[in-house]
């Protein structure tokens, strides 16, 4: 409902009542992700983590925190762990193919993007594949990802300005 304060609060509540129960810890970091908290993120989802060891997704969670504040050797290190506890998490793949996408690899990028859209395709997640398409050259592919994103979400700059680079010369 987008009442993120109300919501922290809530869970700031749930923690003091059940500090040892893991899933007070997880709610309230992801809650933080949502608000761009991303040191409080951490250091809940840490706290989740440290309660339960065990569970990949917050690992996951945590992991795209450390992504959004530039700390990407941390952030991969709990993508890997989230997937090698649970092998099918959208959220480990596009965040792992977004760090492979930043070092140039390509096709590991696109490797890691396919497992999550095939899972749980996103708008995002579809541009950034098409994105690493484009990279290696493979225009048809990356016009086919970067239409099936604005289909998803139809005012996305990144999948509008790609298309429009790539058929500026000719019409596809």
């Amino acid at each position: 409902m987008g009442e993120l304060d109300a919501g922290l609060d809530d869970y700031g509540r749930v923690i003091e009542l059940e500090p040892k129960q893991f899933e007070g810890w997880y709610n309230r970091g992801s809650a933080h992700i949502a608000a761009r908290q991303y040191d409080d993120a951490i250091s809940d989802l840490s706290e989740a983590i440290r309660l339960r060891p065990n569970v990949g997704y917050a690992y996951c969670n945590r992991g795209l925190s450390y992504l959004r504040k530039a700390e990407r050797v941390k952030a991969l290190a709990d993508f890997e762990k989230g997937l090698s506890l649970w092998a099918d998490m959208p959220l480990c793949y596009y965040g792992r193919g977004e760090i492979r996408l930043a070092d140039g690899k390509y096709q590991e990028a696109i490797d890691d993007f396919t497992r999550g859209i095939n899972s749980k395709p996103t708008a995002e997640s579809l541009a950034q594949r098409a994105t690493a398409y484009e990279s290696i050259g493979e225009k048809k592919k990356a016009l086919k990802d970067y239409r099936s994103a604005l289909s998803l979400q139809p005012r996305l700059k990144t999948a509008a300005a790609g298309i429009a680079r790539l058929t500026q010369n000719n019409q596809d």
